[in-house]
């Protein structure tokens, strides 16, 4: 199982008032299969791998938290934490190892236990990707997932498969704004690293002024 955490102040803040939205995605409790197969016949986890992959193509991530319950009566949701025998299926090394296998390249995200109002929720962490929009690598048949799309978030909020040409715009752009910012970073280090040369030519000819001279002196 994984250690819990006492909830920060975004994750207690999303969890004051639970609603979703394009970042954000809630789930109720359930158990984690202990091995790669038990994803096959578990609709609910291969829908969390789905807004993981969609959510790993958003600007900035997102966050899948388990242990919410939606009251569709009252079109609201209710906190209702983790089922304690769920909670101890959870383990974030064998996690990634069953999600890596769904994304080309891998999604980036942590799973924690947090801590909130005596009840404990595991939140999936995903980090936006870094290089190239995930593409969704399914081999193993599975009914939730589509092999070779590209998964995103919307505003409904909901994941979905990228069908419309603004949509895939949008994401070629976020691709192309993200290798900017890692162009610049690397131009950057590199200037820094040629200004650090030259100061070292530089005082390399003044010591070998100053031998020089003092050669003159003897």
């Amino acid at each position: 199982m994984i250690n819990p955490t006492k909830a920060d102040k975004i994750i207690s803040g999303i969890l004051e008032s639970p609603n979703e939205s394009k970042s954000i995605e809630f789930k109720p409790s359930v158990a984690w299969p202990s091995k790669i197969d038990g994803i096959q016949q578990n609709n609910k986890i291969q829908e969390i791998i789905k807004s993981i992959l969609g959510m790993s193509n958003t600007r900035d991530g997102g966050k899948v938290i388990l242990g919410v319950q939606r009251d569709d009566k009252e079109k609201k949701y209710l906190l209702k934490g983790m089922n304690v025998s769920d909670l101890g299926t959870y383990d974030q090394d064998l996690i990634f190892e069953h999600i890596r296998n769904f994304g080309e390249p891998e999604p980036k995200f942590q799973v924690l236990n947090i801590e909130y109002s005596n009840m404990n929720f595991i939140v999936f962490a995903i980090q936006s990707f870094i290089f190239a929009p995930i593409i969704c690598r399914n081999n193993r048949n599975l009914s939730q997932l589509e092999n070779a799309v590209v998964y995103i978030r919307t505003d409904k909020p909901e994941t979905k498969k990228i069908t419309d040409p603004s949509e895939m715009r949008e994401v070629i752009d976020l691709a192309i704004e993200k290798e900017l910012d890692l162009f610049s970073v690397r131009m950057q280090r590199f200037f820094k690293t040629m200004s650090g040369v030259k100061v070292l030519k530089s005082a390399k000819a003044d010591q070998d002024k100053f031998k020089e001279e003092l050669k003159d002196i003897k």
